[in-house]
């Protein structure tokens, strides 16, 4: 969803999701722990009074003024989940040239840490059978610290020059975790489909093989100095 879309279900969840994104963006560098992650989550809410203010008069000024049963969604607010990787390069000679992570995240969305032939982590859920329907969401209405906090799940880790993250949405991250377990590499298959993502997605779908939702996947290649 672009957040200019005319649909307010759409334009505000793609800007929460965005504004979530960028929010736990600027921790890059420094160790993810659940009070900061809690503390960006929130600091992001805090800002979203001010983007539906915006929202209504980009609506009146291009002539499509928000709709009486569309004010409803916009007081529900917008949800997300989330998931972030923070890396530090470490010297001496245990590290060989990389250094250390450390991942938060609320929800389903997931991390993937890939090591040449094998998926040495995955998180926050490691199994495609833990996926339903009812996850853990970050919202822009009245977040409780404490609860966020609480329901962060955090990992921590080593990482080598060659190594690769994967963050992934729920439905590819239910897919990867599944093509894992049936010993399929789905970082590979990513990989090949690089150029071609869109084809690649209605392929995985027409094959059901995936669920027919929104995707995103980042991919994160980590080199030496």
């Amino acid at each position: 969803c672009s957040p200019d879309s005319s649909s307010s279900t759409c334009g505000v969840a793609g800007a929460w999701a965005m504004m979530l994104a960028k929010s736990v963006t600027v921790v890059s560098g420094r160790d993810l722990d659940a009070t900061l992650f809690a503390d960006r989550i929130c600091a992001a809410a805090a800002r979203w009074p001010a983007y539906v203010g915006w929202y209504v008069r980009r609506r009146e000024q291009a002539g499509r003024p928000v709709t009486w049963y569309e004010e409803p969604k916009l007081q529900q607010g917008a949800y997300a989940t989330v998931v972030g990787v923070s890396f530090r390069r470490e010297s001496g000679p245990v590290y060989s040239g990389g250094g250390t992570w450390t991942a938060a995240a609320l929800g389903d969305a997931c991390g993937f840490h890939v090591r040449g032939a094998r998926l040495a982590a995955a998180f926050p859920l490691d199994s495609a059978e833990q996926f339903n329907s009812a996850p853990d969401l970050a919202g822009t209405r009245d977040p409780d610290r404490d609860l966020i906090q609480l329901r962060t799940v955090t990992r921590h880790g080593a990482w080598l020059p060659g190594d690769v993250f994967y963050l992934a949405t729920d439905a590819a991250a239910q897919w990867f975790l599944a093509e894992d377990e049936a010993n399929q590499q789905p970082w590979r298959q990513i990989d090949e489909a690089f150029d071609a993502p869109g084809a690649w997605l209605d392929e995985l779908r027409a094959q059901r093989r995936i669920r027919n939702d929104d995707v995103t996947i980042v991919r994160c290649l980590l080199e030496a100095a």
